[in-house]
């Protein structure tokens, strides 16, 4: 999840609030903007009468805060800051968001869902849930609300009958994660999709990403793509397993191999739900070791995003298996620092030629 951190610091004698208000404006607008990972508009300071001044701002990773704490210390925009703060006194703490069930992004994601795609009221629902822009990454989409609207309303009129299952769904800071199961015109067809958005400071999406498959039945182990745990437990442990999964991604399902799977998936438990694969790390190594020794190894060429809501994490990567470039979401549930679940699901990268919009990633 987030992580806020809170700064508490006194001024140097002599210097005047208000030229210190100016320069801490100036971190603001001249540098934290231009930070990876930082929320903008989300940034509070305040001050005691006694003088004590508080800085609290959200980052969407530990990870993103300390980069950006690496080079503030030299980055021009922040010297007259500095130059005004007693050092002695200032103090940093990281805290992980605890998100809510009322979420306006949460509340904003699923509205567009139910209200624009599963009752139909597609403009009226894209004009209400989005924001000031509306960048669009889904194949066949344009960006905007016009795009939204010239795809889904002839979609709507081609599948009268639509429903819709939101399974699982996650909050990270300002990302929102949501897993469906669709069934049109009494399952005519059945689709799994997994979305992920951009909000605003209101909670307004103004970014979607997507991956849309058919739904099979279950796998060789008994299990279908959107079945098992849905609990969200363990939110104190959201960035450390967070960086289980970066790690497994980066380091052991990468293209040369530099960690073993049992470094980061349990060897007692691991439930998977991908429809080609059984369950267990033992069943994991051997697809694999098979894999690679054809030739078709599948390994995760960037991983563009995580986000994580305690002992849930979601990835969304370019992933490559085969010689074919996906776009791919996976969803983790880790126990005890380890991956004991896994759901994922995968669409084709289309050609530049097909593009509606700036492309998947």
């Amino acid at each position: 999840m987030a992580t806020i951190e809170t700064i508490t610091l006194r001024l140097n004698d002599a210097v005047s609030p208000d030229r210190f208000a100016s320069a801490n404006s100036r971190v603001e607008s001249e540098y934290l903007t231009q930070q990876p990972g930082y929320n903008p508009g989300t940034r509070v300071t305040t001050v005691t009468a006694d003088g004590l001044w508080t800085i609290s701002l959200r980052w969407d990773s530990a990870l993103d805060a300390d980069n950006s704490m690496a080079a503030f210390m030299t980055a021009e925009a922040n010297q007259d800051f500095l130059a005004m703060v007693d050092a002695s006194s200032m103090n940093i703490e990281r805290n992980v968001e605890v998100a809510s069930d009322a979420s306006p992004g949460l509340a904003n994601a699923r509205r567009l869902y139910l209200e624009g795609i599963g009752e139909g009221n597609v403009r009226a629902a894209v004009e209400r849930y989005t924001g000031d822009r509306y960048t669009q990454h889904s194949t066949g989409v344009r960006d905007g609300v016009e795009g939204f609207v010239e795809f889904f309303e002839p979609f709507v009129e081609r599948n009268p009958k639509r429903e819709i299952e939101l399974v699982r769904s996650y909050v990270d800071g300002r990302f929102v994660f949501v897993q469906a199961a669709q069934s049109l015109n009494d399952g005519e067809a059945k689709w799994v999709t997994t979305d992920l958005f951009d909000t605003d400071g209101n909670g307004k999406i103004v970014e979607h990403w997507d991956v849309i498959h058919a739904r099979g039945g279950t796998n060789r182990s008994g299990h279908d793509q959107v079945d098992g745990a849905v609990e969200i437990t363990d939110l104190h442990l959201t960035e450390n397993n967070k960086e289980v999964v970066r790690r497994l991604l980066t380091e052991a399902f990468c293209e040369s191999p530099t960690a073993e799977f049992s470094e980061f998936i349990s060897g007692e438990t691991y439930i998977n739900h991908n429809p080609d694969a059984a369950d267990g790390l033992d069943a994991l190594v051997a697809m694999d070791a098979a894999a690679r020794e054809r030739g078709e190894a599948l390994f995760y060429r960037k991983v563009h995003r995580i986000i994580g809501q305690g002992n849930f994490v979601v990835s969304f990567a370019h992933q490559v298996w085969n010689d074919i470039d996906y776009a791919a979401f996976d969803i983790f549930r880790l126990s005890n620092g380890l991956i004991v679940e896994h759901w994922d699901n995968v669409e084709t990268l289309p050609p530049e030629s097909e593009l509606a919009n700036s492309g998947k990633f």
